[in-house]
């Protein structure tokens, strides 16, 4: 009631003045009216939900991204808090994935490398072969053995027999001749098994290797095939688009102030359920603001939007703003005047809505 009447009296006060005004307006003069923003927000909720916490409250200066109000919504944040866990665990699965491809890779190139170092042992020890003289198994390592043992006991008789004249010396060279070419036929014999096996065990560590390659091969052939990772890729990124949408409604549960502004009205008290696009919190604009007065029709025809004017608060002499015409109303009201509405900067972001304050505008006769 008290603010009513305060309202009132400030009215017919501001009515008093401007009559007095109207009544001769010289070149310049002042025109009394009541300041309010030049403009005032309304946020609401982007989503429907419980308040969970206000942080201002009537008269509050905010500025531009200030968190003025939560909401909370328990199914959306247990929406994002499921999502986030199958994204950790779809990660984690094309991570074990990513893992087993390169083991097996890994493993397809160390059994090639394996197989060619095989290869190459086998064609060396297969070259060492051919070159052993008379390998062909005609003549086995025991067959070579025996021989050897013949031709030395040979020797040993006819040596005996030569000592007491019994036999001729060529006898005994020849028998020595024969002893020698035996030795040599069994180290040849032992070379050629020698060889012989060398080549057998690299044939069979050969089409070993080949079989783990082949099975190597194989797997990672299934691997291709199956594309498990480029389905679990898929579904990561359908897992991942999912989790950014609900955080996003996640993040549209907080409510931030889209400009600098004075909080004009708190709609709505923490624990009170809203629904997407209830109001929640009026801001007024604070820089800049506006009054609006009224000057008589003579004076109205030399006004246009951009003039400039000075603004004095309650005829503070001290408190002048550098102000200009943003709006010029070419029609009159009930009593003959016409409106004008002066914008001003306030950066210091005083609360001057619904203070007076007197308007110097200079007309050009």
């Amino acid at each position: 009631m008290a603010i009513a009447s305060t309202a009132g009296v400030a009215r017919r006060q501001i009515a008093a003045e401007n009559a007095l005004a109207f009544s001769a307006p010289p070149d310049d003069y002042d025109y009394t009216g009541i300041i309010r923003p030049r403009d005032v927000t309304t946020l609401t909720a982007s989503a429907a939900g419980a308040v969970r916490q206000v942080f201002v409250a009537v008269g509050d200066c905010v500025a531009a991204g200030q968190t003025v109000l939560e909401l909370d919504d328990k199914e959306a944040r247990r929406t994002v808090a499921q999502l986030a866990f199958d994204a950790a665990r779809m990660k984690d699965q094309i991570r074990q994935l990513e893992r087993n491809d390169e083991v097996l890779d890994q493993d397809v190139h160390t059994l090639t490398v394996k197989l060619a170092e095989i290869s190459a042992q086998l064609a060396i020890a297969q070259r060492t072969a051919d070159g052993i003289p008379n390998h062909s198994g005609k003549d086995s390592v025991q067959r070579a053995e025996i021989a050897y043992d013949q031709a030395v006991a040979h020797e040993r008789r006819i040596a005996v027999l030569a000592s007491v004249g019994g036999i001729a010396r060529q006898e005994l060279e020849d028998a020595q001749v024969a002893m020698r070419r035996a030795a040599d036929e069994l180290g040849i014999a032992k070379r050629a098994a020698a060889a012989e096996d060398t080549i057998a065990s690299l044939q069979l560590a050969r089409a070993r290797a080949q079989a783990e390659l082949a099975i190597a091969q194989e797997k990672r052939t299934r691997a291709d095939r199956s594309g498990e990772l480029a389905q679990a890729r898929a579904r990561q990124a359908q897992s991942d688009h999912a989790l950014d949408a609900a955080s996003a409604r996640l993040n549209d549960l907080t409510v931030r102030a889209a400009a600098e502004g004075l909080v004009a009205e708190v709609g709505v008290r923490p624990g009170d359920h809203v629904l997407a696009g209830v109001p929640l919190i009026k801001l007024a604009g604070i820089d800049p603001m506006v009054v609006s007065v009224d000057v008589p029709p003579s004076v109205v025809k030399a006004l246009k939007r951009g003039d400039a004017t000075e603004v004095r608060l309650d005829r503070a002499e001290s408190e002048r703003y550098a102000g200009r015409i943003v709006t010029v109303s070419q029609i009159p009201g009930s009593g003959g005047a016409h409106t004008i509405a002066v914008e001003f900067p306030n950066r210091a972001c005083l609360p001057l809505t619904g203070r007076t304050a007197r308007v110097r505008v200079v007309v050009n006769r």
